[in-house]
């Protein structure tokens, strides 16, 4: 009697010299721009498949940005200044979300929580706070 493996293999399954995904995810792991996210919640799965597209485009945009007729240098500030709010907007939703549930939040790194106050007494600045005055609030190199 053969053993599992021979009768898989005999079964018409062959090698194709093609890496399963499993194996395509490991390999991804040990590379330096890879981060591994879990997923608890759908909502989770849908910001995920948001951001890849997310990080694919805006690197094509800052690619391609002068290059192309159709994008110029001021749409694309645009677009990044506007990502930029989108972070600082969910960093303000995260952060509110921990304070309903008296949970501590702690910002990623490149954050603070939006809703610390300061020497002064004033709530630090969130997403909605910002002026819209196309400067960059988060990073001078963002484009």
């Amino acid at each position: 009697m053969a053993d599992k493996g021979t009768k898989t293999e005999s079964a018409g399954k062959r090698d194709t010299g093609k890496s399963s995904w499993q194996e395509r995810k490991l390999e991804k792991v040990v590379r330096d721009d890879i981060d591994i996210i879990s997923r608890k919640t759908r909502d989770q799965s849908d910001f995920i498949s948001m951001l890849n597209t997310h990080d694919n485009v805006l690197y094509q945009l800052r690619m391609n940005m002068g290059r192309n007729r159709n994008l110029t240098f001021d749409k694309a500030q645009e677009f990044i200044e506007r990502s930029l709010r989108i972070k600082e907007e969910i960093n303000l939703l995260n952060a509110e979300m921990c304070q309903l549930m008296n949970w501590d939040y702690r910002p990623p790194r490149g954050f603070t929580n939006p809703l610390m106050v300061t020497e002064q007494g004033k709530r630090t600045k969130g997403a909605s706070d910002l002026p819209d005055d196309g400067t960059d609030h988060m990073n001078s190199s963002a484009v």
